[in-house]
């Protein structure tokens, strides 16, 4: 997607609105008297600078971040599917359905679709990849990575300056 197809009008955030969605990225339970401090704006600027993240769709939604394994969501996997094309529109609607996948990426490379999973055990990631994933439609293999160590988690990523 090009950059003006993200936002209506091609603005990039600028520095007060990275204050914004860092403050809220932290915690998106942040009042809107501590975000306009921080970002060093009124309060109805702030208010203002989030209805338009929002309007542009910069700001998608608010979250809740949860400890999996607290959740009883011990294995973490990352799977990556090989198959054929023609049944990626077919599988995209069955993939999910899967409260397993946390996230699903179509990719160009050695694969064709990787998988973020998260279950309970071993046994359970065993009977998604042998009894759902190889069967879907169209699936040549599958290769699975487990994660033994979460080391990074940014629920915002900030452009870097090193391009320009």
């Amino acid at each position: 997607m090009a950059m003006g197809d993200q936002r209506r009008n091609g603005r990039r955030p600028d520095s007060t609105d990275q204050t914004i969605l860092s403050a809220l990225a932290k915690d998106a339970r942040t009042g809107i008297t501590e975000i306009a401090a921080l970002a060093n704006v009124s309060r109805a600027t702030a208010y203002n600078r989030i209805k338009r993240l929002t309007d542009e769709g910069v700001i998608r939604g608010y979250s809740v971040v949860t400890d999996h394994s607290k959740m009883g969501l011990g294995v973490t996997a990352l799977v990556l599917i090989s198959g054929s094309q023609p049944d990626w529109r077919a599988n995209r609607e069955i993939l999910s359905s899967y409260p397993e996948i946390e996230y699903c990426w179509y990719v160009v490379g050695s694969a064709d679709i990787v998988l973020l999973v998260r279950v309970a055990n071993t046994n359970q990631l065993r009977d998604l990849i042998l009894t759902r994933l190889q069967a879907l439609p169209g699936v040549t293999s599958t290769q699975t990575l487990t994660v033994i160590d979460e080391v990074v988690h940014r629920p915002v990523v900030e452009p870097s300056n090193g391009g320009e």
